[in-house]
């Protein structure tokens, strides 16, 4: 990761790679403990199944997302799933309001950092456009 890092033109605004690492320790304490929250519910609403759906896919398609930065080196397709990251987001949000507001709750700081990730992930994708040979 790190070697791949270091080709990288990374947009002013980028947070150091210590800072990601935090992120991530963070992001996933915030899906556990959505997991946790809604496995503890006694639901048996649409609402429920679809955001413990939405919580698993989530998880699933962001390991995946670093198969294609680290791996693939695709900046720009990572930088497609990123995009519509937002859209599952707010569905999730919305089921988990209507389940359990706590756990609807601690989603919003992943929403803020959202913001952030498309953001630069645009500007990564952009300053790093292959070469044509």
């Amino acid at each position: 990761m790190k070697s791949f890092f270091a080709t990288l033109r990374f947009p002013r605004y980028s947070a150091p790679l210590w800072v990601w690492t935090i992120i991530g320790g963070i992001y996933y304490f915030i899906f556990f403990f959505i997991i946790y929250r809604l496995l503890r519910t006694n639901s048996d609403s649409t609402f429920w199944y679809v955001a413990l759906t939405l919580v698993s896919f989530m998880m699933i398609v962001n390991a995946l997302t670093n198969y294609v930065i680290f791996r693939a080196r695709d900046l720009r397709l990572s930088f497609l799933i990123g995009a519509l990251f937002p859209l599952m987001d707010i569905a999730l949000f919305i089921c988990l309001t209507q389940v359990d507001k706590l756990a609807a709750w601690s989603l919003v700081p992943y929403l803020l950092y959202r913001i952030y990730a498309v953001w630069w992930g645009y500007g990564l994708m952009k300053l790093n456009v292959p070469t044509s040979k």
